[in-house]
Order: C-alpha cells, then structure tokens, then sequence
C-alpha cells in the first residue's frame, strides 16, 4: 500500500473514531434487543406451527424412503460420489476443509479493500462453495429415490407363504403363536415363548435367521435351511424370521402374569420358580438351559458372568435379557441363589461358611437378624441365637430345631420359611451339614 494511499485510511479511520459512538451500551443493547426477538419468534413458530414429524417407524414398511433435512441435502448427495472406502472424503474431509477455510479467511485475506473483484481467490473460493452446495442440493432433490417396491424385499421372502410355513414347520413345538408347546424332543420340556415384547426385542433378525436355519441339535431343534441340511430354502426362512419379526408390533403372548409382579418381591425363591425352573428345572438340575448343580459349570462362572448372563441374556439362545425386567437387587439375588444350587451338589465334608451360608443368605436373613430373634449372619449365631437356642445340635439332626422348621416336622408345627418347604436339596444339605457335625 502506498504511503498516501495509507496516511488517507489513517485519517478516515480518526474521522469516524471522532463521529462515532462508543460500542456499550448502545450497540451491545440493540444486538442484546435483535436476538432475544429472533428467539421469542422461533419459540412462537415452534409453539403455533410445531416441527413436521413423519409416521411412527414400521419395521415392516418397504415403501418408505429415509432422507434427512433438506440442510444436509448437500452432503446426503456428495456421498453419492464417494462410494465404500472413499466415504471418508466425502464425509470428513471436503466438509473438514470447508471449515478450515473459513477459520484461515481472516489470515488468507488481508487486503484493506472490500471489493469483489479485489479479492479474486477469496471471492472464488467463496463462491465456488456456495454453488457448489446450492447445485449438491438441487441435484438431490431431483434424484429423490422413488419409494421402493413393496414387492421386492432384501431377503425375496414377500412371495413366500411365512405364516404358513410357520405353521407347517414351526407351530408343533413353538405353538401357533409362538406360545410355546410341548418339545416332543425332550418330554415333560415345553418351549420358551418366542412372540413376547421381551424374547423380540433382543433378538436381532440375523439372530432369529440363525436358529432356524442352523437349529439347535442338544435342545432338540433341527437345522431348517438346505445349507444345513433341512428342507427349506433360503427366502423360505426369511419369510420365517419376517413372520415372527411381524409379531414385535402386537405381540400375541404376553410374558407370565409374574413378570408384571416382580418388582413386589425381592426374594430370589420367588423370583426363580417363576423366570429360571422352565429352563433350569425347579433346583436346577437343567433342562433346556445347563444344569446350576454341575460343579464345572460353577467353578467355570464367577459371579459377574452369572450377572451378565441374566442381565443381557444368550443370543441365538431362549435366554432373553431379563436385565429389562428385574431389578439389579433381584438379578443379584438370583446369582446367590444358583451359588446355593451349585452347592447342593458339593461332595465331601459340608461347612457352614462355604455351603450353608449363602443358602441363608438368601432365603432366610431377609428376615431373621431384624424380625426374628435367629440371626444366620455367623455360623456361631447360626447354632446359638434364636429365642429357643441352640437351634443346631451338632451330629442331631433330628431333634435340632432348625432341621424340624425346614423340613415340617416341628412338633408345634412350626415351618421355615413360613411360605412354603426350600426345595428338597437344599433341605437335605442343611441336614446333612448338621448330621456332619455343623462345622464352621
């Protein structure tokens, strides 16, 4: 710049220094006054006009072709360009670059003159953007996909017959409904419902898909896809799985009426007759699911993934999630409870600490130690607490209280718990931990 050409800025600039107001309060209060107008003008739009929503999402809708707002058009077309592994341009880095322009413009353009045609590379760049988006914009709204034909779906299953291939194929051990029914593999087992709210939302179509078509040959189910040697193709299953997936908006089955009522109880001796026995069998001697008295599997499951288990459940299994359902104090309670299991099957000498314990801990102290006088919380107050103390005579079990209460022949017919007998293994170890002595 020449040195007129400066000294003439210099002077203008002290001119308007001179005549000028200083910036507070006057212009911070009509910037303070202009955008507290724009928001009270957005909140009464938003309040009067509200914000276009679309129709509540249909998994099962085919027609409907998602977009986002017409905003982002620009950016929903140039991915369009930059297909697989080059997503990454489109999406990260030409938008990255734009902003970094824009945060560099002050230091790329120090001219003094605001003039277009003085300021060609920044003027360009500009406008070469805003075209640029304008045109993205404009082009994605001419190619708008036409919605997608109901007829022709991912997995080819709309030809195809899925109730009815249910019901040929599935209804005899799953019931018509996906109710449940006798498992004609495994007498006296019947199914776990497959069409409640709960088994559908954990599991995943591909989840659902690989069941029928591998099967599940130790529960009793055959592989259904030819793939796996069964007897139907492969848009067959999917008209299967899209059958049962139909189910998730209405479900037919509700799970059982205790579900509704679990948070009312706490205690794992409820909570487990009630969600585990159908599978685990009533003391955990396993059926459908692993048996909770096999040592190996105790030994091989510490608590946590007991917890886990529970709490999020088996994919490709009947285990669902019962994390949706049950508290974490009550899934906690249910991991004591198939320690006790796994206990009852235990050889050799039996000990208050190792064995009996949590059997109490989880059936008895709810109450004793605050509502009863019998505190199980040590094993010395095990044996000696109690308003009829001892309760425990070490090597007799038949006249020790305890052993009469559990097992209901208490000459003034008292029974332990109040509710109802602890299911006969865990009596007979109570008693046989007496029988051995009682010991620590």
């Amino acid at each position: 710049m020449r040195a007129d050409e400066e000294a003439r800025y210099l002077e203008e600039y002290r001119e308007d220094v001179r005549g000028g107001e200083p910036y507070f309060p006057r212009y911070a209060l009509r910037d303070t006054s202009v955008g507290l107008g724009i928001i009270v003008v957005l909140m009464a739009l938003s309040a009067w006009l509200g914000a276009p929503l679309d129709e509540q999402a249909d998994p099962l809708a085919t027609e409907y072709v998602p977009r986002p707002e017409w905003y982002f058009f620009f950016i929903f077309q140039l991915l369009k360009y930059f297909s697989g592994e080059w997503e990454v341009v489109g999406i990260v880095v030409i938008p990255v670059l734009a902003v970094v322009f824009l945060a560099l413009l002050p230091f790329l353009d120090r001219s003094r003159t605001r003039h277009y045609r003085t300021r060609p590379i920044v003027t360009g760049t500009t406008l070469l953007l805003l075209v640029g988006g304008v045109v993205l914009t404009i082009i994605a709204v001419a190619e708008a996909p036409p919605p997608a034909d109901a007829s022709v779906l991912t997995f080819e299953a709309a030809a195809v017959d899925g109730a009815g291939l249910f019901s040929a194929q599935c209804a005899i051990c799953h019931g018509d409904f996906g109710e449940g029914a006798p498992n004609p593999a495994q007498p006296g087992d019947i199914t776990a419902p497959i069409s409640t709210a709960e088994y559908l939302e954990s599991r995943t179509d591909a989840t659902i898909r690989e069941a029928i078509s591998a099967g599940f040959p130790q529960f009793g189910m055959a592989a259904f896809e030819v793939a796996h040697g069964g007897p139907l193709q492969a848009n067959e299953v999917d008209a299967i799985v899209a059958h049962i997936r139909h189910w998730e908006i209405e479900p037919p089955v509700a799970l059982d009426p205790a579900v509704s009522d679990a948070a009312l109880s706490e205690s794992a001796e409820f909570l487990f007759p009630q969600f585990c026995a159908q599978c685990h069998g009533d003391v955990g001697q396993g059926g459908v699911g692993p048996a909770f008295s096999d040592a190996e599997l105790q030994q091989a499951r510490t608590d946590q993934q007991l917890f886990d288990s529970i709490n999020l459940g088996h994919e490709a299994t009947a285990m669902i999630a019962w994390g949706e359902v049950l508290t974490q104090t009550q899934i906690e309670g249910l991991v004591q409870h198939i320690r006790s299991l796994g206990n009852a099957g235990r050889p050799g000498e039996l000990s208050y600490t190792l064995d009996v314990l949590p059997i109490f801990e989880v059936r008895c102290v709810a109450c004793h130690g605050t509502a009863g006088g019998w505190d199980a919380t040590t094993w010395q107050l095990a044996i000696s607490s109690g308003d009829n103390a001892p309760v425990v005579l070490p090597g007799d079990s038949a006249n020790s209280s305890l052993a009469q209460m559990m097992l209901g022949t208490h000459p003034e017919g008292v029974l332990m718990p109040p509710d109802g007998l602890l299911p006969d293994p865990l009596v007979q170890l109570v008693v046989d931990w007496i029988e051995g002595g009682a010991l620590e």
